[in-house]
């Protein structure tokens, strides 16, 4: 069957002849108006189209080819696993806490000193025993209960061990010539230091022994008595305070009541996170550094302001009774009054 005709232009009429007759068909074009037709009869796409049918919108300029698509003209619509107005940056895997992802999505990898599978796990410092020491950040070694030394290897004597060393942790092993609980007093009495005259010959003073041996020898001649476990000092009214306290004080043995600007049980954390973030607190109020475990910090709004950093303004239907009361509490301290030595009873 023989047809002929003429090339089919945008939007006009064509003469077909088919077995020797006439037809009049209109040149077929997309139906999806993202065209227009030109004084030639060409088929030509709106802004924001291409494709030879005009069907494909053009994305964001700087979409990622590979992450990003569009159904509609200027967007970018991001695949799973990806945001950015550009579809360029990835979600890390959730949970990630120390790390995060570079071109793959759903990856934690982890920062300089962080490890597992969420990069939670800090690394502690090189050589810091196993089982004995732990950290909280990278670099660090803290010891366990017991334990000392900068890698934690050692073991730590029985608080308020005066002469003595240890083998095995708050072991209190006296040294050569010393007695007791906490070794702090001389195997021989004052009596026997007289009779066996010692190296100053015949006995003359306190003062020969003194010179002869060291202060702490003296002392405890002079002053023949034991102090109750967790006391010492001349008169035993010093408290030995809880093991591994490092910035805190005792008024009782065995506490660890930390100084200002240190928390934590061991007074080991400071207290900083307001100095470092100065703008915490907003519309007026007062940042309080408190420990990690308690949040870090606390703001105490001015009058009226809510929120958890008092970024809540005070509005028209609060009624006065409610706006003249800070939105946070004052931090219970604990009590200062002086407590006497006599608490405890000391032997002399």
């Amino acid at each position: 069957m023989e047809e002929a005709g003429t090339i089919k232009r945008c939007g006009q009429i064509f003469n077909f002849f088919r077995d020797g007759l006439l037809f009049l068909e209109a040149c077929e074009v997309p139906r999806n108006g993202h065209y227009i037709c030109n004084d030639d009869g060409e088929l030509k796409c709106l802004p924001g189209y291409t494709g030879d049918l005009c069907d494909v919108p053009i994305c964001r300029k700087g979409c990622d080819p590979m992450q990003g698509y569009c159904k509609r003209p200027g967007e970018c619509r991001c695949k799973l696993g990806f945001y950015g107005p550009k579809c360029d940056k990835c979600i890390p895997l959730p949970g990630c806490q120390h790390g995060g992802c570079n071109t793959t999505s759903f990856e934690c990898v982890c920062k300089k000193g962080w490890d597992g599978l969420f990069c939670s796990e800090p690394m502690c410092k090189e050589g810091c025993h196993q089982t004995r020491g732990y950290c909280e950040y990278p670099g660090e070694c803290r010891c366990r209960l017991g334990w000392a030394g900068p890698t934690c290897h050692s073991c730590q004597v029985l608080p308020g061990c005066v002469h003595g060393s240890c083998t095995k942790p708050l072991e209190c092993k006296c040294d050569t010539g010393y007695r007791g609980f906490l070794c702090q007093s001389l195997k021989f009495s004052v009596a026997t230091v007289r009779k066996k005259q010692w190296a100053c010959g015949k006995w003359q003073s306190l003062v020969c022994l003194w010179k002869s041996q060291n202060a702490a020898m003296h002392d405890h001649l002079a002053h023949d008595h034991l102090c109750r476990v967790g006391w010492w000092g001349k008169d035993c009214t010093k408290c030995f305070p809880y093991p591994g306290c490092k910035n805190g004080t005792c008024r009782r043995p065995w506490e660890c009541n930390c100084l200002p600007g240190w928390g934590g049980m061991l007074c080991d954390e400071a207290l900083d996170f307001c100095d470092k973030n100065p703008s915490t607190c907003t519309n007026g109020g007062k940042c309080l550094s408190l420990t990690k475990d308690d949040g870090s910090f606390r703001c105490e709004c001015p009058s009226g302001f809510r929120g958890d950093r008092c970024e809540i303004a005070p509005t028209t239907t609060d009624s006065p009774k409610n706006t003249t009361q800070a939105e946070s509490t004052e931090a219970m301290h604990s009590s200062t009054e002086p407590i006497d030595s006599n608490d405890f009873d000391n032997e002399a």
